[in-house]
Order: C-alpha cells, then structure tokens, then sequence
C-alpha cells in the first residue's frame, strides 16, 4: 500500500465535472458546475462555449429548469442540506433573480413550463408537511395558486399541447406509481393507469392532447416503449424490444422524436426514435453512463457522459448530420487521467444461489493471486444501483493499492422488476447475506484476506455496513457507515412524514415492530468486533442524526472501537468542498490504519 497524503487527496476531490444540461433558444444551453465548493448554474452557447455563471447562491443550487422562451429559469436553492429550497427565478439576460417561493420546512420540486412560459408548475408539501399537492405560479402577477389537491406524494408531468390539460402522476412507492390527466376546463381527472401490483410510468405527450409515449413495465419484467391514443384506446409497441432497464423518456417539443436509455449491465445506450414512423435514428455510440440529455429547439440532442476513466462532460449530437462534438473540457486538477482504472463486471453466487452482479476495482499492475486491501462498497436506496461514473475517490484508492468491489446485491434496480422485489419487507436479511457472500467471495478467489477487507456505504448502504458487521461480525476488518439507518424503528418515526409511507413499502410498516426490531443493527451491538468510522450530516430529512449517535453512544459504552464525524451544515451525504476534504481524509486515514 502506498503512503496516504491529504495534498494529493484534494487534487483527486477538485477535479471538475459539468453536468445537468438542458437547452435554451438561438444555441444557448446551460449546465451545472462545482465552484468553491458548491453547485452553480452557467450558460454558454454553440458560437464559442464561453462558460458565463447565472447562480451565485451561497450553498449553490439543487436543480433548475429553463422556461421555454429561454428568459427565465427556476432554481431550487440549497439550504445546508435540509431539502427545503426555495425556488428563485434568474433572469438569463440581466443575471438578476427573485425568490418566489420560500415556506419555511417545505420540501419542493418538479418544474414544468407552460408553453407560454407565463407560469409553471411543482410541487410542494407546504400545506401540511406530508402530502404533496401540485401548485401553479403566475409570473406576471406573482401569484401562486394551488392547482391538484391530492393525498400522497403527487408530482407534475406536463402540460398538453394545448395548455388544456395537465398530465401528473401520484406515487406510493418508489416501484409503483398512477398516471392522471386533469383537464382545466371542466376540472374534470382520468385515470390513465389503472392497474394491479407495482407498475412503473414514465408519461410525455406525443404531439396532440389525446396522444402518448409511454415506458412501463406493466405485465413485464423490465420497461417496454409504446405509443397509446386515449381517444381511440389504440396503443402500439414502439422501437427495439430491450430486455434491460429503460428509463429517461425525452421527447422534442414537435412530438415527433423521442429518445431513452437503456441501462445494460450498468453502462447506458442511448435510443433515439421517429415515433410517428417508428424507425430507429442514428445515436452516439457511448459506451458510459447518461445522466441527462434533451433536445434543442432545431432537434440536435444535449446529453451529459461519463465513464468510469473520465469525469462528467456535456455533448451535442446530430442525428441528421451523424455527428457530435463536445462542449465541456474538465479540468483534472494535475491527475494524470490517462492513470486511471476501469472495472472489471464480475458475477457470484449467494447463499441461494442467485447470481450477484458486481464491479471489481482493482489497482494498477495487479497481479491476480495476491492477497490486497479491498473495500466493498454497498450503494443506497435500497433500490438504487452501483452504476461505474467516474468516482473520485476510487480512483485515488486505487493509486493508494486499495482495491474497491461494488455490488449490486439484491433489492438493485436495473436488472428488472423481480430482482428489485428480492429484498422487499420480510426479505430484507437476505440482500445482507448477498453482502456477506460478497466479501467471502472476495476470500475465496484470492483477492483479500480478513485483515485487509473492508466495507463502505451510505444511506441504505450504510444499513447494509451496520448489518454487515453484526451478522458477521469476523468478517471485515474496518467499516464506514454514512448517513445509514441503525434502527428501523426510529427511523420511520423520525425520518420526514412525506416519506414514512415510500419508506414502509419497502422495509415493513412501523405496526410490525417486532420485526424491525429483529433486523435492526442497533439492537446487535453487542456483536460488533469491527473499527467503524460514522458520518452523519446534523440536517438530514432522511435518515435523522439520531441514528448515528445510537451507534455512537452503544459502542462507546462497550468500549468498542468506534470514530465518529457529524457535519453541523450538511444534510442526507457530504457535498460542501471543506467538508468532503474532511471527510474524505478522515475516512482514507481510518482505512489505511485497519486495512493491513
């Protein structure tokens, strides 16, 4: 292992990236970027991709959205990692900006234009803390106008062509949602999605007010693409049929093309359509991850790439010329990224023998047979996945001789509807054996030894480290939880209302406290054997402080080796530049210490 230096760890943490790209009028676009330390929003332009900085908010911004005249854009201002943003509205030509909605402890979200751009919609659970409603905003008059009043989580979708109609969806769990149309004249709503069980939407209007492009993957496995006509009942299949996760809907403002990503082993492959003629159209060939893309106003195609060797960029592609050009350059901050390494896709098998996708990060001339530090890296959700961006600190892990093994155990998304289910309620423990069958893998095949593994995780992730160390308590030997759950119990009574429900779905309701309590780390202290570092932000909605200083407080009592890193101005993770500095040296040190 080579020596750890903190100068060298903040070259790695300030490399750049851009990202969150969407398009404006005459070439302009606008994109995200890190600025001492927080996000910031910038415009630029085809002519001469001069970067110009639009947001200057202390704590940066959360999101944006680009009124479609270009003039105006709303952004969700960050408030120290709460999820309470106010939104404010940035004048793209004076650069001047308003707050426009600022209820205090209300979480808001979801931007949608009128074509018009004289109003918009989003949501907000103001009202009472826990149900999101839909509300409209009126730029001239500066009036705000509650306009669906549903129970649950709602969130806006569109407007029709026409501006008569609304299109948003209410969800009530993160597998499961329902698609509406409310139309504004005779304040009359339809179901569009009537179904059984958990089904997935993804909803946008293909041109008319009665027509749709729609992904779901009702009676299906993994999302398929069609085209449906509410007046007539027709509905047809559209493009290729891809038996792998598709997601990220975008259609241009004519309503004739319409592009989405296929999510194929954890690396995305861009489609893009002509859905009135249903025939394929030529698409970059990437071989990475998107995280945003969209149409321009003459049909050229913006999307945001990276992959595991290079950081995120921002990309303009011509279906019509074939052709494509970069329009963001990121500096690496003095690391030599030609250094850096690619994963390996490795798969193994569990206690049942389900297979369990990984990705395997091992350093630089490695030779296979040799015993090295490695770190299993457990993601969030539980439904997210481990998906192989470019990673910072991996990839000065690797530089350190520190091997990283990611998996996506059961309970992941991207692998289709019956995998994410895996882990559902009952079956929670068994997404935990995965991780343990990871790290004896790892053993097994040579890779680590007892002394040398280690394990990470943040959010779900870090429930998975706590559940790690007590079921298992020999098998690793230093741990990082961050942001993780200790106690179900406690978490679904403190976590915020809006999102006890979504968070029920998944782990069990709070009336079954007996189980809870049986897969709860925290009740399991006792067992614990393995150093463990935790990190928590004092302001986090999610997972509240109080379930890291459970796990403080237990382990200390027992005199159980146990550091601890509570951030008094970050929320659900670590994004302020001081901060992750500290976070990250405190965490490469902790590993560097344990893993022998």
């Amino acid at each position: 292992m080579e020596k750890y230096e903190l100068g060298r760890l903040k070259q790695f943490i300030k490399i750049e990236a851009h990202g969150n790209v969407q398009s404006g009028k005459y070439g302009a676009y606008y994109y995200c970027k890190r600025v001492d330390g927080v996000t910031q929003l910038f415009s630029s332009n085809y002519k001469n991709h001069w970067p110009h900085q639009l947001s200057f908010f202390d704590e940066g911004v959360e999101g944006y959205s680009v009124s479609p005249d270009g003039r105006v854009i709303g952004v969700f201002v960050n408030n120290k990692g709460s999820e309470h943003n106010p939104i404010a509205l940035i004048d793209t030509i004076t650069g001047s900006f308003q707050y426009v909605f600022q209820e205090k402890d209300a979480q808001a979200g979801g931007i949608v234009w009128s074509s018009c751009s004289s109003k918009f919609l989003f949501r907000s659970n103001h009202e009472n803390g826990q149900d999101f409603k839909i509300y409209e905003y009126h730029i001239i008059d500066k009036t705000l106008e509650l306009k669906i009043d549903v129970c649950g989580w709602a969130f806006p979708m569109e407007y029709s062509p026409s501006g008569q109609s609304i299109l948003y969806g209410v969800a009530t769990s993160n597998a499961n949602q329902n698609i509406y149309l409310y139309d504004q004249d005779t304040k009359e709503t339809t179901h569009l999605t009537a179904h059984e069980g958990n089904v997935s939407y993804e909803f946008s209007f293909a041109g008319t007010d009665h027509e749709f492009y729609i992904l779901s993957n009702e009676n299906n496995d993994f999302k398929k693409l069609r085209h449906y006509n509410h007046e007539t009942l027709e509905s047809r299949n559209l493009g290729v049929d891809i038996n792998w996760e598709i997601s990220g809907l975008s259609v241009s403002h004519c309503g004739r093309y319409l592009m989405y990503s296929a999510n194929e082993e954890g690396y995305s492959n861009l489609y893009l359509l002509d859905g009135w003629l249903n025939n394929d159209l030529p698409s970059p060939q990437i071989k990475g991850i998107l995280s945003s893309y969209g149409f321009d106003e003459d049909l050229n195609i913006l999307y945001t790439y990276q992959f595991p060797k290079r950081s995120a960029e921002i990309y303009k592609w011509s279906f019509r010329d074939i052709r494509g050009e970069a329009l963001t350059w990121s500096s690496y901050a003095g690391v030599n990224p030609h250094e850096f390494i690619q994963p390996e896709l490795i798969e193994y098998e569990s206690f049942d023998g389900l297979k369990v996708p990984a990705f395997l990060y091992l350093p630089k001339g490695y030779k296979r047979g040799t015993q090295i530090p490695i770190i299993c890296h457990f993601h969030g959700g539980p439904e997210g996945q481990f998906r192989p961006m470019f990673f910072k600190h991996f990839q000065y892990l690797l530089e350190l001789g520190i091997g990283i093994c990611a998996p996506n155990v059961r309970g992941s998304s991207g692998y289709g509807s019956h995998y994410m289910a895996l882990d559902d309620y009952k079956l929670r423990m068994n997404s935990v054996k995965d991780g343990i069958a990871l790290g004896e893998y790892l053993i097994d095949q040579g890779y680590t030894s007892n002394a040398q593994l280690g394990v990470m995780g943040g959010s779900y992730g870090g429930f998975m480290v706590l559940a790690l160390i007590t079921e298992a308590p020999d098998l690793f030997a230093a741990a990082v939880d961050v942001v993780g759950i200790s106690n179900l119990v406690t978490f679904l009574q403190n976590t915020k209302p809006y999102r006890r429900k979504l968070r029920e779905a998944e782990y069990g309701p709070l009336s079954d406290e007996e189980f809870l309590i049986s897969i709860s780390p925290i009740h399991k202290m006792d067992r614990v054997k393995t150093p463990l570092l935790v990190v928590h932000g004092a302001t986090d909605p999610r997972v509240p402080l109080d379930e890291a200083q459970q796990v403080v407080d237990a382990l200390e009592a027992r005199n159980q080796v146990v550091e601890y890193l509570f951030f008094e101005d970050e929320g659900h993770g670590v994004r302020k530049l001081k901060n992750q500095i500290e976070y990250y040296d405190k965490t490469f040190k902790f590993f560097t210490k344990y893993l022998k």
